[in-house]
């Protein structure tokens, strides 16, 4: 996989670009109450998303953290990665759509206080138990009232796996990762197959985390033994033929996570699309604004809202936020990091997510 997966020239972006658009035409269902969501496996093409989404984090971190950088350079541009952008959107969210909100809703209120409480309470990247969902006296007549972002919940265990592959990488030999990687996506996956087969009863919030964790060791696992695998037909096939066994078995989030990931990053190796997010690249923006652009579109048309106007206004309007975020806010928190050590270089694909 190493001689096809190129740092400077592949189609991640743009993978990641389908990956965002994916979680707005499935999140459409739930903030419009347009019935039950279609579903491969009893994983929504959302799920899919997030669950790429990780894979590709996995395999891009493990590989930043390794190339012999400092750990203090590395936890520097994931911070910076990941915290401006977010932190400029729940500000959004709280100072701009919350009070813009009550011109459609006559009936609520907003308050200064409580914007500011969101803000703060989220600040940690929405950690949980701790993060406040919404601003209160809006969003009150909603298919999810008082919840302003839906999305956000996923960034808290995207950086707390940043944080695990940068511990585990000053702590561990070089020689020991690898092992240690699959050992512990062995053990995630066992655990989420018992799961599956209700041989042991856990919180529905725990087995959502614990798929995103086996999506992360097993990018984190192609990376670590990418000389020994191969971007061929027979193994294209092979992976294909797992991941369709896993749907029909709902087993996709635990059996069919890691030949997922294998045929993502596959996908990002062959596909023709390296000109798409290689200079703009909007994909995380379009994931931490769409969900409040949902509401706002909701609040809008009202009853007259129908699935593909949903979709497809909430596409339209979420794409020039994420590409403000991108240009004012992403982009130079990312250029002031790297000009701090290094002349400024063509940037290479990272998480956006999650």
């Amino acid at each position: 996989m190493r001689d096809v997966l190129e740092p400077r020239s592949n189609s991640l972006n743009a993978v990641r670009l389908l990956f965002a658009t994916a979680v707005i035409v499935s999140h459409a269902w739930a903030v419009g109450e347009f019935g039950v969501e279609p579903s491969a496996g009893g994983t929504t093409a959302g799920v899919w998303a997030v669950l790429g989404f990780f894979g590709i984090s996995g395999f891009l971190i493990t590989r930043s953290r390794l190339s012999g950088q400092t750990s203090f350079r590395y936890y520097r541009a994931r911070f910076l990665r990941i915290f401006p952008g977010f932190i400029v959107c729940i500000a959004v969210v709280g100072f701009v759509f919350a009070p813009l909100s009550i011109l459609l809703d006559h009936e609520g209120s907003w308050s200064f206080g409580s914007a500011l409480q969101y803000v703060a309470s989220n600040a940690a990247l929405y950690p949980p138990h701790f993060s406040q969902k919404g601003v209160a006296g809006t969003l009150e007549h909603v298919a999810y009232p008082i919840m302003w972002n839906g999305s956000l919940w996923t960034l808290f265990w995207e950086a707390a796996c940043y944080m695990a592959v940068g511990v585990a990488a000053s702590i561990l030999p070089r020689k020991a990762l690898p092992p240690a990687a699959l050992v512990l996506f062995v053990a995630c996956t066992a655990l989420r197959l018992l799961c599956d087969a209700d041989a042991i009863s856990v919180p529905m919030q725990a087995t959502r985390v614990l798929s995103l964790i086996i999506a992360f060791t097993a990018g984190a696992t192609l990376f670590l033994y990418q000389d020994h695998i191969r971007v061929s037909f027979l193994a294209v096939a092979g992976a294909l033929a797992v991941l369709a066994i896993s749907i029909p078995l709902g087993m996709v989030q635990s059996l069919g996570s890691l030949p997922f990931v294998y045929l993502v990053m596959v996908a990002g190796c062959l596909l023709p699309l390296t000109r798409i997010g290689s200079k703009y690249d909007i994909s995380y923006g379009m994931y931490i604004y769409a969900w409040p652009v949902q509401q706002f579109v909701m609040l809008t048309l009202g009853a007259s809202a129908s699935l593909p106007m949903v979709i497809v206004l909430s596409v339209l309007c979420t794409v020039p936020l994420a590409f403000l975020s991108f240009v004012l806010v992403e982009r130079p928190a990312q250029a002031w990091g790297k000009g701090l050590t290094e002349k400024p270089a063509r940037p290479t694909p990272e998480p956006s997510i999650l």
